[in-house]
C-alpha cells in the first residue's frame, strides 16, 4: 500500500482527531510508544531520554498533526530498514526529526502522483459517460433540421 493510500484511507485516524477525541496526552503516549520501539531496536547503550522522547512526540503532534497513525507506523518501519539512513551509536530526536521531514517529502510526491492516476481515472469515466449519450456533428444537424 503506498503512503497516498494510507493518508486517503479515512477509517485511520489522524493524530489531530486522536487529539481532539482523547485530548493531546493520548496521542503523545502513543508517540512516546512508536518512538521508544525506535529507540529499542537502534539502542547501542546510549538512548534518547523519556525528557527527550517526550518533548519530540508532543514537537510531532504539533507539527505532523495531520498524518495518521498508520503513516507513523510505516514512517517507523522504513526508519528500522534503512530508508532514511544509517545511524551509528545512539539515534537521537534531530534524526528522527530530520528523517520525518524526508518521510514527509516523499508523502507529498506521494499523495500528487495519486492525485494525478485519480483525475486521469476520473476524466476517462467521464469521457466513457459523454460517449454514451453523445451524438455526432451530422447527427445535430439532421436534428436541427427538422422542422419542429
Amino acid at each position: 500500500m503506498s503512503i497516498a493510500e494510507l493518508s486517503s484511507n479515512n477509517n485511520i485516524p489522524s493524530l489531530a482527531l486522536v487529539a481532539s477525541v482523547y485530548g493531546d496526552t493520548a496521542p503523545v503516549e502513543w508517540l512516546r510508544i512508536q518512538f521508544g520501539s525506535l529507540n529499542d531496536y537502534a539502542e547501542n547503550g546510549i538512548g534518547i531520554s523519556d525528557s527527550q522522547l517526550t518533548e519530540l512526540s508532543h514537537l510531532v503532534l504539533a507539527g505532523h498533526y495531520d498524518i495518521n497513525l498508520a503513516e507513523i507506523c510505516l514512517f517507523i518501519a522504513r526508519f528500522k530498514l534503512g530508508m532514511y539512513g544509517e545511524f551509528y551509536g545512539a539515534i537521537g530526536p534531530m534524526k528522527i526529526s530530520a528523517a520525518l521531514q524526508k518521510f514527509r517529502k516523499e508523502r507529498r510526491i506521494d499523495i500528487d502522483r495519486y492525485e494525478r492516476e485519480q483525475e486521469v481515472i476520473r476524466m476517462e469515466k467521464q469521457r466513457e459517460e459523454w460517449a454514451k449519450t453523445s451524438i455526432t456533428h451530422e447527427e445535430y444537424l439532421k436534428i436541427k433540421s427538422k422542422p419542429e
